[in-house]
């Protein structure tokens, strides 16, 4: 009976020792995978990651002589019709950006569709330090659709 006893005891400790490491392991498991999550990317973020961060950088502040930054422009935070069309046709030739000159060229992205380019876009004009409004889908259609109407694209 005696040995009964030990036995239920021995059986029950190991119990509670392994279900709190296994709970206590759980939730390491837990905080662990919560760690590693990485913040959800905003719309155009990825596009930006794709077509956009090798010459205009991570922080958009371009390469100095060869690529113009995208923070605090004209371009950037102006007239949205150039920007959608700068997207659409590409840029050839000296542009002057914050009183540098910049005279490389930027590849067409026609290809990328009106909600790619709105979205890329308005992630530009409200990053880096920018504070512009959104460029809607239907303002990309109507550039895009004027550009094909005058025999451009």
């Amino acid at each position: 009976m005696n040995s009964d006893r030990v036995l239920i005891f021995f059986v029950a400790v190991l119990f509670i020792f392994s279900c709190g490491s296994d709970s206590s392991k759980n939730a390491q498991k837990r905080a662990a995978k919560q760690a590693v999550k990485k913040p959800k990317a905003q719309p155009g973020q990825i596009v930006y990651m794709q077509f956009c961060l090798s010459c205009h950088m991570e922080n958009g502040e371009g390469v100095p002589g060869l690529y113009p930054p995208l923070s605090q422009t004209k371009y950037v935070l102006g007239d949205k019709k150039w920007l959608i069309a700068n997207v659409l046709l590409g840029q050839q030739g000296e542009i002057v950006v914050k009183g540098e000159t910049y005279n490389n060229i930027m590849t067409k992205m026609d290809f990328l569709g009106d909600k790619e380019i709105s979205e890329v876009l308005t992630y530009v004009r409200s990053n880096f330090g920018n504070q512009a409004s959104p460029v809607t889908i239907g303002e990309v259609k109507a550039v895009r659709d004027s550009l094909k109407a005058n025999n451009i694209f």
